[in-house]
């Protein structure tokens, strides 16, 4: 066992490198694989709410959550993890790039002027979510007018994505589809593109706070490169990271593509103000999340 120095030490460097910070009702530091509870009193299920500023007026969205598991620990899947709004604001930033968000942004000002006749329907793009948890990204892919397919390999995240998406349900022009998927089996990604998407390949896979068990990264690079196979390069990866105990570790996950994705890192620009995601970690220069958009070399 280390001597105590130098484990003082060592936790005041995890505390410099991430602040403290809280998400759903739980303190999470870095250094952690996984949060511990802090303040709030175990119970099943509790409601939060995002704001996804972007849409005009900023929309509020209430989601369901599962604080714990029945066993008491906290429940992985029923959380809303701290990468996942960054990157529900990102995809409905009117500025985001990807051009499968870009159309569906219909300009509805056309609509109320005289003698402009309105948009044309839209074909919706496909999104497929890879651990959706909670659901929040799928829900702010939805409200831009997507096809969305959540899923997750947990049955409690199935039971919250399917509340959550009905609780919108008559705001969004077509439900999100939840489902149970496994990574790393490519029969059930095979079934969910026969099946939901018809034989279709995504236009975007995305994902948000995956990374941190190491024993299921190889099963979800797997899964990514099913999801947008060689050849396809229309489709678009997005994932949303928030670094934890190791970032050298977690860095080897995204360089597993390199030889086949063209990887490019979102900028500052489309991070909230706030000093939080804007300070670097005085031991690996990291801001605490990133969002890494990859797409199929040629």
């Amino acid at each position: 066992m280390p001597p105590l120095h130098t484990i003082v030490i060592l936790s005041l460097l995890s505390l410099i490198a991430f602040p403290k910070n809280v998400v759903s009702g739980y303190t999470i530091l870095g250094g952690l694989d996984e949060p511990t509870p802090s303040d709030v009193e175990p119970k099943d299920d509790s409601i939060v709410t995002e704001t996804l500023r972007h849409f005009a007026p900023p929309r509020q969205v209430q989601l369901r959550i599962q604080t714990h598991e029945t066993s008491g620990r906290v429940s992985m899947a029923g959380t809303l993890w701290e990468a996942s709004p960054l990157l529900a604001n990102y995809i409905t930033n009117p500025a985001c790039p990807l051009e499968a968000f870009q159309r569906m942004r219909i300009n509805d000002d056309a609509t109320t002027n005289a003698g402009v006749q309105p948009p044309q329907p839209l074909q919706p793009s496909n999104v497929v979510e890879l651990g959706s948890g909670v659901g929040l990204a799928s829900v702010a892919a939805a409200l831009l007018g997507c096809r969305v397919f959540a899923t997750d390999g947990m049955p409690s995240s199935i039971r919250l994505l399917q509340e959550n998406f009905e609780r919108y349900a008559s705001d969004i022009p077509v439900t999100p589809h939840a489902s149970m998927l496994e990574w790393g089996d490519d029969h059930a990604v095979d079934s969910l593109l026969q099946n939901q998407l018809l034989g279709k390949l995504p236009d975007i896979v995305m994902a948000s706070d995956v990374v941190y068990a190491h024993s299921a990264r190889e099963e979800l690079a797997q899964t990514v490169r099913r999801l947008c196979p060689q050849g396809h390069t229309d489709g678009r990866v997005l994932i949303a990271h928030r670094w934890r105990a190791n970032p050298v570790d977690e860095e080897s996950f995204f360089q597993l593509f390199d030889d086949e994705f063209h990887r490019e890192e979102v900028g500052l620009e489309f991070f909230p103000e706030d000093s939080y995601y804007r300070t670097r970690s005085m031991m690996d220069m990291k801001y605490p999340i990133s969002i890494f958009e990859m797409r199929r070399k040629c």
